[in-house]
Protein backbone atom coordinates (compact mmCIF):
# COMPACT_ATOMS: atom_id res chain seq x y z
CA UNK A 1 0.00 0.00 0.00
CA UNK A 2 2.64 2.75 0.79
CA UNK A 3 4.30 2.11 -2.55
CA UNK A 4 0.92 2.97 -3.85
CA UNK A 5 0.46 6.28 -1.78
CA UNK A 6 4.12 8.09 -2.90
CA UNK A 7 3.03 8.77 -6.37
CA UNK A 8 -0.44 9.78 -4.93
CA UNK A 9 1.12 12.79 -2.58
CA UNK A 10 3.96 13.40 -5.05
CA UNK A 11 0.86 14.06 -7.79
CA UNK A 12 -1.39 16.22 -5.20
CA UNK A 13 2.60 18.22 -4.29
CA UNK A 14 2.47 19.32 -7.58
CA UNK A 15 -1.36 20.00 -7.81
CA UNK A 16 -1.22 22.34 -4.74
CA UNK A 17 1.82 24.32 -6.34
CA UNK A 18 0.42 24.99 -9.15
CA UNK A 19 -2.70 26.29 -7.19
CA UNK A 20 -0.51 28.41 -5.33
CA UNK A 21 0.94 29.65 -8.62
CA UNK A 22 -2.17 31.12 -9.84
CA UNK A 23 -3.22 32.33 -7.15
CA UNK A 24 -0.13 34.70 -6.92
CA UNK A 25 -0.53 35.79 -10.37
CA UNK A 26 0.04 39.48 -11.16
CA UNK A 27 -3.47 41.38 -11.24
CA UNK A 28 -3.36 45.03 -12.88
CA UNK A 29 -5.45 47.39 -10.93
CA UNK A 30 -6.15 50.71 -11.35
CA UNK A 31 -4.72 53.98 -8.98
CA UNK A 32 -7.99 54.12 -7.35
CA UNK A 33 -8.36 50.55 -6.46
CA UNK A 34 -4.73 49.77 -5.22
CA UNK A 35 -5.98 50.90 -1.14
CA UNK A 36 -7.64 47.51 -1.39
CA UNK A 37 -4.64 45.55 -2.10
CA UNK A 38 -2.62 46.31 0.59
CA UNK A 39 0.11 43.53 0.85
CA UNK A 40 -0.74 42.25 -2.68
CA UNK A 41 1.59 41.99 -6.05
CA UNK A 42 -0.09 43.83 -8.50
CA UNK A 43 0.35 46.26 -10.96
CA UNK A 44 -1.00 49.72 -10.79
CA UNK A 45 -2.14 51.91 -13.93
CA UNK A 46 -3.42 55.53 -14.03
CA UNK A 47 -2.48 58.74 -14.94
CA UNK A 48 0.88 60.41 -13.58
CA UNK A 49 0.28 63.79 -11.84
CA UNK A 50 3.45 64.91 -10.62
CA UNK A 51 6.89 63.91 -10.02
CA UNK A 52 9.06 65.26 -6.91
CA UNK A 53 12.30 64.87 -5.96
CA UNK A 54 13.44 65.64 -2.43
CA UNK A 55 16.71 67.30 -1.07
CA UNK A 56 17.73 63.81 -0.33
CA UNK A 57 17.42 62.51 -3.69
CA UNK A 58 14.25 60.42 -3.23
CA UNK A 59 11.49 60.40 -6.41
CA UNK A 60 7.64 60.79 -5.80
CA UNK A 61 5.32 59.24 -8.41
CA UNK A 62 2.04 60.95 -7.65
CA UNK A 63 -1.13 59.55 -9.33
CA UNK A 64 -4.34 60.86 -8.98
CA UNK A 65 -3.89 64.11 -7.43
CA UNK A 66 -0.73 66.13 -6.59
CA UNK A 67 0.96 65.57 -2.65
CA UNK A 68 -0.36 65.24 -0.16
CA UNK A 69 -3.80 64.19 -1.61
CA UNK A 70 -2.41 61.46 -3.95
CA UNK A 71 -4.73 58.21 -4.92
CA UNK A 72 -1.57 56.63 -5.16
CA UNK A 73 2.32 57.14 -5.04
CA UNK A 74 5.22 55.09 -6.19
CA UNK A 75 8.40 56.11 -4.16
CA UNK A 76 11.92 55.50 -5.87
CA UNK A 77 15.11 55.65 -3.15
CA UNK A 78 17.89 57.61 -3.76
CA UNK A 79 19.98 54.79 -3.86
CA UNK A 80 18.18 52.50 -6.64
CA UNK A 81 20.10 53.73 -9.43
CA UNK A 82 17.39 54.94 -11.30
CA UNK A 83 17.75 58.59 -12.90
CA UNK A 84 16.04 61.62 -12.20
CA UNK A 85 15.64 62.05 -15.70
CA UNK A 86 13.94 58.86 -16.22
CA UNK A 87 11.51 59.57 -13.61
CA UNK A 88 10.97 62.98 -14.51
CA UNK A 89 9.56 62.34 -17.82
CA UNK A 90 6.66 60.21 -16.87
CA UNK A 91 4.50 62.91 -15.87
CA UNK A 92 1.43 63.42 -17.75
CA UNK A 93 1.86 59.83 -18.98
CA UNK A 94 -0.11 56.90 -18.18
CA UNK A 95 2.10 54.36 -16.03
CA UNK A 96 1.92 50.63 -14.50
CA UNK A 97 4.02 50.16 -11.75
CA UNK A 98 4.58 47.00 -10.35
CA UNK A 99 5.16 45.52 -6.85
CA UNK A 100 3.75 44.97 -3.54
CA UNK A 101 1.22 47.93 -2.01
CA UNK A 102 2.37 49.10 1.22
CA UNK A 103 0.45 51.74 3.18
CA UNK A 104 2.59 55.35 4.05
CA UNK A 105 0.58 57.61 6.44
CA UNK A 106 -2.61 56.03 5.18
CA UNK A 107 -1.78 56.27 1.45
CA UNK A 108 -1.06 53.13 -0.94
CA UNK A 109 2.11 53.36 -2.07
CA UNK A 110 4.86 50.77 -4.02
CA UNK A 111 8.76 51.08 -3.64
CA UNK A 112 10.81 51.06 -6.78
CA UNK A 113 13.98 49.49 -6.66
CA UNK A 114 14.47 48.69 -10.51
CA UNK A 115 13.19 50.47 -13.31
CA UNK A 116 11.31 47.34 -15.01
CA UNK A 117 9.20 48.00 -12.07
CA UNK A 118 7.66 50.70 -14.31
CA UNK A 119 5.40 50.32 -17.19
CA UNK A 120 5.10 53.51 -19.52
CA UNK A 121 1.45 52.79 -21.26
CA UNK A 122 1.05 55.79 -22.83
CA UNK A 123 2.61 59.93 -23.95
CA UNK A 124 -1.44 60.82 -23.95
CA UNK A 125 -2.28 62.38 -21.18
CA UNK A 126 -5.58 61.23 -19.69
CA UNK A 127 -8.71 63.18 -20.97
Amino acid sequence: MVSYMHPFFVFLGLLLCLIATRADEQRVIKDSEAIRYVGKYVEVCGLVVSVTTSPFGTAFINFGREYPNQIFAAFVPADSGITADQITKLQGKNVGIVGTIELHKGKPEIKIMSIYQIVVLSSKLAE
